[in-house]
């Protein structure tokens, strides 16, 4: 069941979700996790606490609908019987596709208040729990306010802003099938506020107690910064490094990439860096880099030196001179979910079992090894073999600790021991010292949120100016954005925008979840977001939309975005790449195989970020027009950049009106089959 918590005499929240589950019988490995959009489908975020003989658990989440299922330590799915509402939802990662309970958090009482008519103030809401309501930088503050759909007629806000009141027209930036969002924009730090709602002709004021209410907020230090950190809408470029440059040269053209090294190095990619520079891009994002066994280096052996293959200690530190040297900024992924078994911690639980320090960093499912002692007999020897050769004899079999996704190779860490913290800390310094200047967050849906905020800060208390990019594969707006990180990969924007260019939805609905999505994160959270068509862990954007023409627009409207721009390594030159591991082939360095064209566009766009604050860091607005073409406005300081991106040739419903053109294909008089992108006048 869903709840909205109590937060002023008459003001609610954004709803909590409360589980309960009767604990099973069989043997589950102790630990049973809630998966839902709000974890992205991956165990580990929201754990049950077992109470008697049910498990129970409570998470803040936003209005919506939401598919979740209940998993052990297994990835075994149990679907929550005492719900008759289901749904088949296709879960991944060894767990497939299930029949998952349906819940919906907040949205039968907004339909009841529609169809009743009228205005229900307990349902207006300005959640301050949640970032997005309150967020500034730069000089400019966004305040937001969401209304029962048609309620109100308009919204004034009231500030406090340099020892005066003043008050702020409010834009009605979004009307779903439920909310009006609106949003007011405040030049300066607002120091308290509250609202003035427009009803019938009457000015009813919206305060902290809620309606009828003058009392006002009081904004905190934590919402405003005066000064703009570099990564907010710079640009990325991801690596791979063992598929980049340094490689060895009878792979250089491989159609079928194997599960094994090829050679790559960071000093081939230290001899590339002019090229990245050639290009535009502002920083270089690489997947890790670790000592490892692997050719992806996920399984992290030890967490605090780069693996010899690359180059060891040496080449990074050269790398980080080089890249800083031309301006360019290095973020490294942070593997915090998970290690190797050859890593000295687990080695030590293994071989140690209850006398280890290390056992209670892994989560072991048996108290004894003699309930497993045939398989922690072979598993001691693979990882006194160095982690080489895999016993053959345990494919079969499941792990006796907790995974990632139910591999052996891959023994999930236990974030709620405060020593795993702390060493993942102590990593972070290592490499800041190393003039690191970012970091991605592997696996980050699958960490408890108060984990999650114990790295986030580790990071910004050595290296303040630094990006924290969580992975989050699905909705990355049911985290506490904010909170626990200041930026996300957004798989979430991600899949509308291939989804529109592929015909499955329209500009309506892509307008609408952009929107949405943007309006309900702070500006500093959503103008961070490492924006993306392609990365290591997706097929090749090319082999997604099939054709150049479509990735070309799929890549000026990723520039449009508020957040980031990045492109993963190749994807600028046309590669192709099916799922893993072809989608990791080797960056072809013979100039004849790439696709100029696309590579002249990417260098178009990254240099029209960079002169522009507005798309740089500016407000964002989608409207569509039509059901094949998305118009995105975004302002800032007084310079507004409009764009128009269609999929398939469109009359637009207006001639486009351009001070100055940036940018354009496909334009014939007022009918568009391309895009165009003009500075207002």
């Amino acid at each position: 069941m869903s709840i909205r918590p109590r937060l002023g005499k008459d003001r609610y929240g954004e709803p909590d979700f409360i589980f309960s589950y009767p604990w099973p019988k069989v043997a589950v490995g102790r630990h049973l996790y809630v998966v839902s959009e709000f974890t992205s489908y991956f165990p580990g975020r929201v754990e049950l606490k077992r109470k008697g003989d049910r498990g129970v658990a409570r998470v803040p989440v936003r209005e919506g609908l939401y598919h979740y299922a209940f998993v052990d330590s297994l990835y075994r799915v149990y679907t929550d019987y005492e719900n008759p509402r289901v749904a088949e939802v296709d879960l991944g990662l060894n767990m497939g596709r299930v029949t998952a309970s349906v819940a919906e958090a907040g949205l039968k009482e907004i339909r009841d208040a529609i169809s009743e008519g009228g205005l229900h103030g307990n349902l207006i809401l300005h959640d301050e729990r949640w970032p997005g309501y309150l967020s500034g930088y730069g000089g400019i503050t966004a305040v937001r306010v969401f209304t029962v759909r048609e309620e109100v007629d308009s919204v004034t806000l009231l500030a406090l802003v340099e020892g005066s009141w003043k008050s702020f027209e409010a834009e009605l930036a979004l009307r779903d099938s439920y909310r009006d969002y609106y949003e007011a924009r405040v030049p300066g730090r607002v120091e308290a506020y509250y609202f003035l709602l427009s009803v019938d002709g009457r000015k009813l004021p919206f305060g902290f107690d809620g309606l009828g209410s003058r009392e006002p907020w009081v904004a905190g230090n934590g919402y405003y910064s005066d000064t703009i950190p570099w990564y907010l809408g710079t640009s990325y470029y991801l690596v791979f490094p063992d598929s980049f440059a340094g490689y060895r040269e009878d792979f250089a053209k491989l159609k079928t990439r194997p599960r094994e090294r090829i050679g790559g190095n960071l000093k081939g990619l230290a001899e590339r860096l002019n090229y990245i520079k050639s290009v535009g891009f502002e920083a270089i994002y690489l997947t890790p880099i670790y000592v490892s066994n692997s050719y992806h280096r996920y399984d992290v052996i030890d967490q605090h030196h780069v693996d010899p293959s690359l180059g060891g200690d040496e080449a990074l530190e050269n790398l980080v001179k080089e890249s800083h040297k031309l301006g360019i900024k290095v973020v490294l992924d942070l593997v915090v979910h998970h290690t190797s078994p050859c890593s000295r911690e687990f080695s030590d639980a293994l071989k140690g079992w209850k006398s280890s320090v290390y056992w209670n960093w892994y989560r072991f499912l048996v108290d004894s090894k003699d309930e497993v002692a045939r398989d922690a007999e072979l598993l001691e020897r693979y990882v006194d073999s160095g982690c080489r050769s895999f016993p053959e004899e345990l494919r079969s079999k499941d792990p006796f600790y907790e995974t990632f996704a139910k591999l052996w190779g891959m023994p999930k860490l236990n974030h709620q021991n405060r020593a795993v913290l702390e060493e993942l800390c102590g990593a972070v310094g290592d490499w800041v010292t190393r003039g690191i200047d970012g970091f991605r967050i592997d696996v980050a849906h699958g960490l408890p949120d108060d984990a999650m905020k114990y790295l986030y800060e580790c990071i910004l208390h050595r290296r303040p100016e630094s990006p924290v990019i969580m992975e989050i594969m699905g909705e990355l707006s049911a985290f506490p954005m904010g909170i626990i990180s200041n930026s996300a990969m957004n798989y979430e924007a991600r899949g509308p925008i291939l989804g529109f260019f592929r015909g499955e939805i329209t500009a309506f609905e892509l307008s609408e979840k952009l929107n949405r999505q943007y309006l309900r994160l702070p500006l500093y959270v959503a103008n961070a977001l490492y924006n993306l068509l392609g990365s290591h862990d997706t097929p090749r954007v090319m082999d997604i939309l099939g054709s150049k023409d479509l990735v070309a627009r799929a890549l000026v409207l990723t520039a449009l975005m508020y957040g980031s721009f990045s492109v993963y390594y190749g994807d600028e030159i046309g590669l192709r790449g099916g799922k893993d591991p072809d989608n990791r082939l080797p960056m072809p360095w013979d100039e004849s195989l790439w696709d100029k064209d696309l590579l002249d566009l990417v260098r178009k766009l990254i240099a029209l970020r960079k002169a522009s604050k507005a798309l740089r860091y500016g407000y964002f607005r989608a409207s569509p027009l039509g059901s094949d073409a998305i118009y995105v406005e975004r302002t800032y300081g007084g310079e507004t950049i409009m764009g128009y991106v269609t999929r398939r040739a469109v009359e637009l419903p207006s001639p486009v009106k351009c001070g100055e053109t940036l940018l354009e294909s496909g334009l014939r008089n007022n009918h568009l089959d391309g895009y165009i992108l003009c500075r207002a006048k």
